[in-house]
């Protein structure tokens, strides 16, 4: 793009997730810009549910300066204090929890020999509890201004509400099938050609178009970088199935024959599915042997998906987010966290500079998001290289074949001196906040990896005092159905992350921001190191 010339109009091609909280994010730093989404509405909206992050609770608050009551009113999101994980190991009672608050897990694994009691939300989650506490004959107390959470969102109410608020926000929606893109003598975009003929015509594009990336990967020839090497599954089938009232506080994901399926706990029903490979398995038998193991199953449907990503983020006046950049696979609830990451660097990008991508801020930009990509390649690759659960073709393929080439010094590391939370202050995390020296530790402990020492540095005693401390909470703790109800009646609570400055949420989006805006120095998405995270801690 000319250095000289402001971008006026941005044009989001595609709806979904990705085209919604990318115009919206767009629309929060860019007030004076014209935006307009473009999307079909022959296109069905899946209605899946979705896992988050717990970015995305302070990424709704805090950057798109939604209202909690009325997104809870309109989207009855349920809570996720983490994944359990029925995982590694070969004994088929083995569990273990990747909760969002750090902790010491080699204290737990030293002293337990597992890491379940490693953080308070690990142990609220085998509870099947949630934040907030009943002391006595006490009112009721939350702890979510202290500790972190995601969401579990049905996608087809999610997707109502942004809608909703990209109405009132002035984002013009056109609804339309684009069939073109035409390009001018300088390479660039300069418009797209719906179904009727007609022409839509902006300064700058955002591909929401998904797997097909039409105009990343189809017009300025984007190359696709296949993550395939790491990363065996290709497919997943997904479907509903009822649940005896209990809203269990986290995503479960359960090692299967093929690949593994996750469960999302909604208000009234759970959300399944089974991700696999069509290279290990049929379509036929996958379905069969996921109803096998959810045997209440309604209807399912299936996808195809490719792993991997692009070369560039943004290419001339084009930017991809979503899927029509990149995707790994659902495991670890990535695809809205690396959305929003995406959409809030561009929106950084263009209000810093006042409307203009320089080439260098597209390098930046290009380098952030790529770093950010491949470091969660890398962070997936350990939960299949060392997954013992079952012995099939497929997971003989996992222990032997996958590329865990970016993480192979980290294992090294922890199979040295053990937890990598103090064995190392220098772990580039790729711009993540979720997924650090800790959740590393959770993994390789958690699927028993061989270490010739914990590393624990807390005497029994302490580790003790505080783990019965967190028992004690959970045992006063509400179950999530009361929580929910508790909340919702007391507004003032439930806002209470979001008002208090000093809450999780507030320090967590501060810890974002200055992410984002090292990436625009550096072109480069770097987190702090470990040892000022532990200090913060």
């Amino acid at each position: 793009m000319s250095e000289g010339k402001a971008i006026r109009t941005i044009g989001v091609i595609g709806g979904g997730s990705a085209g919604y909280l990318a115009a919206l994010t767009l629309r929060a730093h860019l007030p004076d810009t014209e935006i307009s989404l473009l999307e079909s509405s022959s296109i069905p909206v899946i209605g899946v549910g979705e896992a988050t992050t717990s970015e995305f609770p302070p990424f709704l608050y805090k950057v798109l300066g939604f209202d909690i009551e009325d997104f809870y009113r309109k989207v009855r999101p349920t809570y996720k204090l983490g994944i359990r994980f029925n995982w590694g190991g070969t004994d088929e009672d083995h569990f273990f929890n990747y909760s969002f608050d750090t902790g010491t897990a080699a204290e737990s694994q030293e002293y337990d020999g597992h890491i379940r009691r490693s953080t308070l939300e690990s142990v609220l989650m085998t509870e099947h509890r949630h934040l907030v506490v009943r002391s006595g004959s006490q009112p009721p107390f939350s702890l979510e201004a202290l500790y972190p959470f995601g969401y579990h969102i049905d996608n087809k109410r999610f997707l109502a509400y942004l809608h909703e608020m990209a109405w009132a926000r002035d984002i013009t929606h056109v609804d339309c099938t684009v069939a073109e893109v035409e390009q001018g003598d300088d390479g660039l975009v300069t418009s797209v050609v719906d179904t009727e003929g007609r022409r839509h015509g902006f300064d700058f594009f955002i591909d929401c178009t998904g797997f097909k990336s039409l105009l990343l990967e189809k017009t300025m020839g984007s190359e696709f970088l296949s993550y395939a090497s790491t990363l065996f599954t290709d497919s997943a089938l997904f479907g509903t199935a009822g649940h005896d009232g209990t809203i269990k506080p986290y995503t479960r994901a359960q090692t299967m024959d093929n690949g593994w399926a996750w469960t999302i706990p909604m208000r009234d029903e759970d959300h399944h599915g089974y991700v696999y490979s069509s290279a290990f398995v049929s379509d036929e038998d996958a379905e069969a042997e996921f109803r096998r193991v959810y045997p209440g199953l309604g209807p399912v449907r299936k996808v195809r998906f490719r792993s991997g990503r692009h070369d560039e983020f943004v290419k001339g006046n084009v930017a991809a987010i979503g899927n029509s950049y990149g995707f790994v696979e659902p495991l670890e609830s990535t695809g809205l966290f690396v959305i929003c990451r995406q959409s809030l660097l561009l929106a950084m990008a263009l209000a810093e500079s006042g409307g203009r991508l320089t080439p260098k801020t597209t390098e930046a930009v290009n380098g952030a998001i790529s770093d950010t990509w491949d470091f969660i390649r890398w962070f997936l690759s350990v939960h299949y290289r060392f997954n013992t659960r079952r012995d099939t073709a497929f997971w003989r393929a996992c222990r032997r074949d996958t590329d865990i080439s970016g993480v192979e010094k980290l294992v090294a590391r922890f199979g040295e001196l053990g937890a990598l939370t103090y064995s190392t202050s220098d772990l580039s995390v790729g711009g993540t906040v979720n997924f650090g020296a800790f959740g590393h530790d959770v993994l390789l402990f958690g699927q028993q990896v061989p270490h010739q020492r914990t590393g624990a540095r807390e005497s029994r005693e302490v580790y003790e005092r505080r783990a019965a401390g967190y028992e004690q909470l959970a045992e006063d703790a509400l179950s999530q159905a009361d929580a929910l109800r508790f909340l919702e009646e007391h507004p003032e609570i439930l806002r209470e992350p979001i008002v208090n400055e000093s809450s999780w949420m507030a320090k967590f989006m501060g810890s974002v921001i200055d992410i984002c805006e090292e990436a625009l120095r550096t072109g480069h998405s770097k987190d702090t190191t470990m040892a000022e995270r532990n200090q913060q801690s």
